[in-house]
């Protein structure tokens, strides 16, 4: 800008002032004469010199309306700057009331410019409805508490239940899913979906992929949707809400889902009594229907893509039993399943599908029905099975044992199927990690016979068991017998019978690959056999000394073992129980002797050469004696018969 000088700006100043003032002068006739009243009335304070009054009302068809208008509040507002009487037109301030003939203010004649779309719900709502008559905020600030405003009018239950919603604590307003401004809508149940996915596009596309859509596309009405899971203003995300308003809603109606079969109502109605219905600690709610089935991707229980189809149930159960699930995938039962075997059990074979109920507290999984379950599938040689020798196992035997009769007679503390192969790790008696494994047998056995544990445990034949790969020595159930155990009383059992328990360790003791393969004694058995103990037990006694009564039933130790029964400082013991006062100089020799033993003896040769000295002599004298007194006698019968001649 050029520089103007001072002395020139200033005459100018002087000017303005002076012609300012004169017009001042002109005005003031028609100020004082009235014909112009702005100074009197200044915007609309004309009229809130009356309507700021909280009392003022008015009677209409009956009722007090109040005409109270906050000046206050009105001059923040948007229309703060405008004259009453540019919406209230033709209203006269002086007469009362003021405008008789009144008419709706028509707020198009500024708003010319907006447009009401087609399809807008609001378009029979009058503009003061949202945008209020008197307060009008600005756009900005009417998004800001749009939520409000539009509860303000819309008090229904269904709608007021937003102010607890998922939605409204996320800030999620009406126009998200309505729009807002003028083109407000109002969707159909099947336009919701699409809706929804706008932000859950996730949730969509898992849906659109479900039973659910595929039902829905074929024409079915009754197919659930986003908000009849969720609800249209509620919007619940509670697992035990949505299955209560949308799941079981549906799928307990009989005449949606009837009969009695897989898939019906009734068959849907068993979960209700399951544990999984059930609260647990805390309140929270054990699995629901959306745990099992997915929320919105459900398939067909037959889509190979269904999280409870049978190659997919351990994965799903595994979301909560993740450890047991872990044991069945390793165990038999699991490896069968992966290997797609038609006849492998999955978790609902044993546990069922709805009606899942606590197994330490529910009648279905006693001890006496879970043998049942098991049998179910393991019976009369339905499934081959083989011991570790070979032969054929039937299962079936286990009802003819002293456990399954105990069962029956009420005892709890017997074991089943379970306490020996386990509930969920059961494997393959050839498994290192079974329970069943010949390694692992005493041990499982011993959980609830640990006296016998105790005893078999450092015994020769588990010492032979631990130590040595693929042993031949016997556990528990080579004596014992696998599933047909029986109580040792029973006449039926083996080792009940002293006879039977001989030729039960005679089994292997007697048996020439055995005996060569471990380097054991040779000739222990044929000594035995013809020993005064052997030869009373083959006789039938049930009194004599058998394999048992000297070297014991479960602690068997070698007799260079000082804790073994036949060690010779406790022979003078184990005898003694038989005869009382055994001495301890009785047995300075071996008790059962062999070919070599005698060889290798002195005093067994001559003692034994005497005692057959002592038997020819002795039965060969009596021989003799017969022999001459039957001579004798026939020659004196001779004589007398030709004496009388």
């Amino acid at each position: 800008m050029k520089f103007i000088p001072e002395n020139i700006l200033k005459p100018i100043k002087i000017k303005k002032i002076l012609f300012s003032f004169f017009v001042l002068l002109a005005f003031i006739p028609f100020v004082i004469s009235g014909k112009i009243n702005f100074l009197k009335a200044n915007g609309p304070e004309n009229c809130l010199a009356c309507h700021d009054d909280k009392e003022l009302t008015m009677d209409a068809g009956g009722k007090k309306i109040s005409l109270y208008v906050d000046g206050a509040k009105f001059s923040k507002s948007m229309h703060g700057s405008m004259d009453c009487k540019d919406c209230h037109a033709g209203y006269n301030s002086d007469a009362l009331p003021h405008n008789p003939k009144k008419k709706k203010v028509d707020c198009k004649e500024c708003h010319g410019n907006l447009k009401m779309e087609s399809g807008n719900v609001h378009n029979n709502v009058e503009c003061n409805k949202c945008h209020t008559s008197h307060y009008i905020i600005s756009a900005k600030e009417f998004s800001r508490n749009q939520t409000n405003l539009c509860l303000d009018c819309h008090k229904s239950k269904s709608v007021q239940i937003y102010k607890s919603s998922k939605h409204a604590s996320r800030d999620v307003k009406c126009e998200t899913c309505h729009q807002g401004g003028h083109n407000v809508r109002k969707y159909s149940k099947f336009e919701s979906t699409s809706l929804c996915g706008k932000c859950h596009n996730s949730s969509l596309k898992n849906f659109n992929n479900s039973i659910h859509e595929i039902s829905l596309k074929s024409g079915n009405k009754n197919v659930p949707i986003c908000i009849d899971c969720h609800g249209a203003h509620e919007i619940v995300s509670s697992k035990m809400s949505i299955e209560s308003k949308g799941c079981l809603k549906c799928h307990l109606n009989e005449k949606l889902f009837p009969g009695e079969n897989k898939g019906s109502a009734k068959f849907v109605s068993n979960y209700k009594t399951s544990i999984h219905a059930s609260i647990i600690k805390n309140g929270n709610e054990s699995a629901g229907c959306i745990d099992c089935h997915g929320n919105h991707m459900i398939q067909h229980a037959e889509n190979p893509e269904a999280s409870v189809t049978r190659m997919r149930l351990p994965e799903t159960c595994g979301k909560c039993h993740q450890d047991l699930v872990e044991k069945f995938n390793k165990s038999a039962h699991g490896k069968a399943l992966k290997e797609k075997n038609v006849a492998a059990p999955t978790c609902i074979s044993c546990h069922s599908e709805h009606s899942i109920k606590a197994v330490r507290n529910d009648n279905e999984f006693s001890k006496l029905r879970q043998v049942d379950m098991c049998l179910n599938c393991h019976i009369e040689g339905k499934l081959p099975h083989k011991n570790y020798k070979g032969e054929e196992v039937l299962i079936s035997n286990y009802k003819d044992s002293f456990h399954y009769r105990a069962l029956l007679e009420g005892k709890t503390n017997v074991a089943t199927c379970t306490d020996c192969h386990g509930s969920h790790e059961m494997n393959h008696y050839d498994d290192p990690n079974s329970k069943i494994y010949k390694k692992n047998i005493a041990k499982t056995c011993g959980r609830c016979h640990s006296k016998q544990y105790n005893e078999f445990t450092g015994s020769i034949h588990d010492v032979s068991l631990m130590t040595k790969e693929k042993s031949d020595a016997p556990t528990c159930t080579n004596c014992h017998g696998n599933h047909q155990i029986l109580r040792k009383s029973d006449e039926t059992n083996r080792i009940a019978n002293p006879k039977g328990l001989v030729q039960l360790c005679y089994d292997c003791h007697n048996s020439v690959e055995l005996v060569k393969k471990y380097d054991l004694p040779f000739g222990k058995t044929e000594s035995y056999s013809s020993s005064f103990h052997g030869l009373a037990i083959r006789g039938g006694s049930k009194v004599a000394a058998n394999c048992g009564s000297c070297h014991g039933n479960h602690n068997i130790r070698p007799s260079e073992d000082s804790l073994s029964t036949i060690n010779k400082n406790n022979l003078p013991t184990t005898c003694g129980k038989c005869h009382p006062g055994a001495m301890q100089t009785l047995f300075t020799t071996s008790i059962h002797s062999s070919e070599n033993d005698k060889k290798n003896s002195p005093a067994l040769f001559w003692i034994k050469t005497f005692y057959i000295l002592l038997i020819v002599v002795t039965i060969g004298g009596m021989t003799l004696h017969n022999i001459v007194d039957f001579w004798k006698k026939k020659k004196i019968k001779k004589i007398k018969n030709s004496k009388s001649k």
